[in-house]
């Protein structure tokens, strides 16, 4: 279990100061150089920024305090760690006062002088302004005889109300509101002493009651004291932090956390996998599960399958043969194609070419060429086939290519351009007339014969006798199936 240590001791200092506000790394490092400045004999000092100047710079308002009894506190923090006893905080009375007057609700008293009384500390006055601790001070009424009590504690007050004025702590006009916690048997020895006097005004409350409204057992309060309630309260509100413990004393408590961080991550880990586990458990027997039913489908559609074969009649063509034809029957089927698909890209062309006259449509259905030089010599073969080959023999060939998925459509045009204004407008007819053939796509123009042929052994032709020139030309369109069954 975490141990907390608490300081009720008057070697306790501090010291108000502002700062440049900065933040980050920055505040943490000017912070730690003033605290080594200030108190250099004790590694027991902390640091607590509260809010920042209204004007100016506005620069930071920063408590600076200590317990300067280095070796009184060192004596119990090794006694602590040499049992390696998990050291949670160190931090002292004042502190607990801070707290107790925020569980009493004067946290938001501006100007707040809350005292208690110890059998054995002493006199303790905590300077409190708008919830944030200031000063404390702890006096010993061993002198004080009895009867004087309230005097005395009358007197205390008054030197620390002088003493907050020369800090500038508190205005020199401004009423010191004064709540003393006390046991019930002090506070009715106390109570007729501490009237209103001046600026200085008194509020008793009875550490009992105000156990009872904490929900404390009162019986604990009568032992304790007003401290052990703040304490109590503190525990329970999980309002307890460390004020004054270095990092190298609060290892083993550092240590005791990373351990109980191990054990939860470990167990949830361990129980997500569990869960996890657990789902794909089920998971797996429903998959098991919907194999069983399918395997008894697949059964009962097997036997089913048997059964109507065994009832059909005996075929003299086998059930593989039957498959190839099938197949067969489809690969021809996509490999189908009509005249009008062709007439369609050339009566475009014609619309926009009115001087092209057509004199013969071809239209049939050829192998592919197996290599690209071979096109301009199929065109030549296929122009023959058509003047008059044996139709037979182009089925024959037209067979396999079909089955092979290897066949086009070829169109042959011929045809005469009018009217004539010459060979090289009539070349140029033919041109514009396959440059506008070309934009449908698959389509493959080739010239088989033009107006003016430019090869190499060809001859040229004129007529003196005046007639009208022959401006002929011959064409052929070859048409990629595959783009024809996209555009289906």
């Amino acid at each position: 279990m975490p141990l907390y240590l608490v300081a009720d001791v008057i070697e306790e200092d501090f010291r108000l100061e502002t700062v440049a506000h900065v933040v980050g790394r920055d505040r943490g490092a000017l912070l730690a150089r003033k605290l080594a400045q200030f108190f250099r004999t004790t590694e027991y000092r902390a640091a607590r920024v509260q809010g920042r100047e209204e004007s100016g710079r506005r620069d930071d308002k920063v408590l600076f305090c200590a317990l300067t009894n280095n070796e009184q506190i060192s004596f119990w923090v090794h006694c602590i760690l040499s049992q390696k006893a998990p050291l949670r905080g160190i931090f002292s009375v004042s502190w607990l006062i801070e707290l107790l007057a925020r569980f009493l609700k004067l946290d938001q008293v501006a100007h707040l002088l809350l005292v208690t009384l110890g059998e054995q500390s002493g006199l303790r006055q905590t300077y409190i302004q708008q919830g944030n601790l200031k000063f404390s001070r702890l006096s010993s009424l061993v002198t004080v005889r009895a009867g004087n009590l309230a005097e005395t504690i009358v007197a205390e007050c008054s030197h620390t109300r002088q003493y907050l004025e020369r800090l500038k702590l508190l205005p020199r006009d401004q009423p010191l509101d004064i709540h003393f916690v006390v046991q019930g048997e002090i506070g009715e020895e106390v109570e007729g002493g501490l009237t209103d006097r001046g600026l200085l005004r008194f509020h008793l409350h009875e550490s009992g009651v105000v156990a009872a409204e904490l929900g404390i057992d009162p019986a604990l309060e009568d032992s304790q004291g007003v401290v052990f309630v703040a304490l109590m309260q503190a525990l329970r509100s999980g309002g307890l932090l460390n004020i004054y413990g270095p990092e190298p004393v609060l290892r083993y408590y550092r240590l005791r956390r990373a351990r109980q961080g191990l054990i939860v991550g470990t167990s949830l880990f361990f129980a997500a996998m569990l869960g996890y586990g657990f789902f794909l458990l089920t998971d797996g027997l429903k998959e098991r599960e919907e194999q069983h039913r399918l395997e008894r489908e697949i059964k009962q559609l097997s036997q089913q399958y048997q059964e109507i074969v065994r009832d059909f009649p005996d075929t003299p063509v086998s059930a593989g043969t039957m498959r190839k034809v099938v197949e067969s029957v489809e690969v021809i089927q996509k490999q189908a194609a009509f005249p009008i698909e062709m007439m369609n890209p050339v009566s475009r062309a014609m619309a926009v070419c009115p001087d092209i006259h057509l004199q013969k449509f071809i239209w049939k259905l050829a192998v592919v060429p197996n290599k690209a030089k071979d096109v301009e010599e199929s065109a030549v073969a296929d122009r023959s086939e058509t003047d008059g080959a044996d139709e037979q023999g182009a089925v024959s060939a037209l067979m396999p290519a079909l089955l092979a998925g290897q066949t086009r459509v070829v169109t042959n045009l011929e045809g005469t351009v009018s009217p004539v204004g010459g060979h090289l407008a009539a070349h140029q007819g033919v041109i514009r007339f396959i440059t506008a053939l070309e934009q449908t796509p698959g389509l493959q123009v080739i010239p088989v014969a033009m107006p003016t042929e430019t090869r190499p052994d060809s001859s040229l032709k004129a007529t003196l006798d005046g007639k009208a020139m022959n401006a002929g030309f011959s064409l052929q369109l070859v048409y990629s199936l595959q783009a024809n069954e996209a555009a289906r």
